[in-house]
């Protein structure tokens, strides 16, 4: 009898030990991250940020792509481009996804250098576009500039605006 209360208790203390082992195992794992993280830190790029000379760069030159091909059309003359863009470039990172019974976790894949893996990049979506030419007080050459900045942008006509050049 005595021996079977020792034994108990004695598995009783031994659980017990597990758990505070368990306890203080995971308190000294947070803490080694927690150190890792202030004393390596390394520089990431944020998601999705573009600088503005790049975005400028973007317009400016889907600006200019755009007055040349215009200027090509029957009727359009000189002409003089503007467009507004939503939002800088986006970028969409790789994810690595890890199943498990109950829980499902997804975690950005890293190079060897520490900075995420880029997926996609997406350029920025166009909102409006502004066309000044000479011929843009002529209906019919009004409509097909619109046509063909609509199928070249995939905007909306009412997002397109074409007027005549004051000369």
């Amino acid at each position: 009898m005595k021996n079977k209360l020792f034994l108990r208790l004695k598995d009783l203390v031994q659980k017990e030990n597990r758990a505070r082992l368990a306890v203080l195992l995971g308190a000294a794992a947070m803490l080694l991250l927690l150190l890792s993280e202030l004393f390596n830190p390394s520089e990431k790029p944020a998601a999705a940020s573009v600088a503005p000379a790049d975005e400028s760069a973007y317009r400016q030159q889907l600006e200019q792509q755009l007055s040349d091909l215009i200027t090509q059309v029957e009727g359009a003359g000189r002409t003089t481009v503007m467009i507004t863009l939503e939002s800088g470039e986006e970028t969409i990172y790789a994810l690595d996804t890890l199943s498990g019974q109950t829980q499902q976790q997804q975690t950005h894949v890293l190079l060897d250098d520490g900075t995420a893996l880029a997926q996609t990049v997406c350029t920025p979506r166009v909102c409006g576009v502004a066309v000044v030419c000479e011929g843009g007080g002529d209906v019919r050459v009004a409509v097909r500039i619109t046509e063909l900045v609509g199928a070249l942008l995939d905007v909306p006509s009412n997002r397109i605006c074409v007027e005549q050049r004051r000369e």
